[in-house]
């Protein structure tokens, strides 16, 4: 009959550790030191140039922030969706923005850029920005950022398209 309980009590651990590690998650709780509702500043190196682009050069615009790698596949698949808004809205009030955390030059993610034809301005991160943004530890990670600079939505991990542009939509 002890045979069959031993499993309780490694059971119970399994379970309890799960919950510690998941009610972060659950509960919305993170290191930072609360929730990030607005674009925060920055000044980041453009991978295309070099030349450095600042968040006030975004002001009035409505935005959409991707935080991605060129080695991640989910971010490979997601560029599709971000040229199609770029082309579709991408007049003088609205643009896509990509935050790169690719480590060392510029020249991987220039030639991720001109692979796959992205036709919005992409920006190298620093070590501050991810954490600016509101603790970004996976990618993608996307901001809908309104023209007043406030962050009406966050998606962890790929979005369709649909839901994209619906909350889109909804704020243009």
């Amino acid at each position: 009959m002890s045979r069959h309980l031993a499993p309780l009590p490694l059971l119970l651990f399994c379970l309890f550790a799960l919950v510690l590690l998941t009610l972060p998650a659950v509960t919305g709780c993170s290191r930072s030191d609360g929730p990030v509702t607005s674009m925060p500043t920055f000044s980041l190196a453009s991978a295309q140039d070099g030349r450095t682009i600042h968040s006030r050069d975004f002001a009035g615009k409505t935005l959409v922030v991707t935080f991605f790698a060129t080695w991640c596949p989910p971010c490979r698949q997601e560029v599709p969706t971000l040229i199609a808004l770029q082309n579709k809205y991408g007049d003088g009030d609205f643009s896509v923005l990509g935050i790169s955390v690719d480590q060392g030059d510029t020249r991987t993610v220039r030639n991720f850029m001109n692979e796959l034809g992205i036709n919005y301005p992409v920006v190298m991160s620093d070590a501050d920005t991810p954490r600016n943004f509101g603790d970004v530890f996976g990618i993608p990670t996307t901001f809908l950022i309104d023209r007043n600079g406030e962050i009406i939505q966050r998606f962890d991990g790929y979005v369709d398209i649909r839901i994209l542009e619906r909350e889109l939509q909804s704020i243009l």
